[in-house]
């Protein structure tokens, strides 16, 4: 599954509640949350984040778009 910078970004201010990041901080998210979802099995549906219940995965064509809360 793919994971945008869209989500990355997200991540970071929603689940970390940053106003301002790097893009490094952006590509670091985007491994956590591999890292995190490398077991989930989706089959193309929204999920719960492993790791952050309180935050759902927002899943379109294979792609982690966005990431919202519960």
């Amino acid at each position: 599954m793919n994971i945008t910078y869209h989500a990355g970004e997200r991540f970071l201010q929603r689940v970390f509640h940053l106003t301002s990041y790097t893009k490094y901080q952006v590509f670091q998210a985007i491994k956590l949350i591999e890292k995190d979802i490398f077991n989930v099995h989706h089959r193309n549906k929204n999920f719960i984040l492993p790791s952050f219940p309180d935050f759902n995965c927002i899943v379109k064509e294979n792609a982690l778009v966005t990431i919202i809360p519960k």
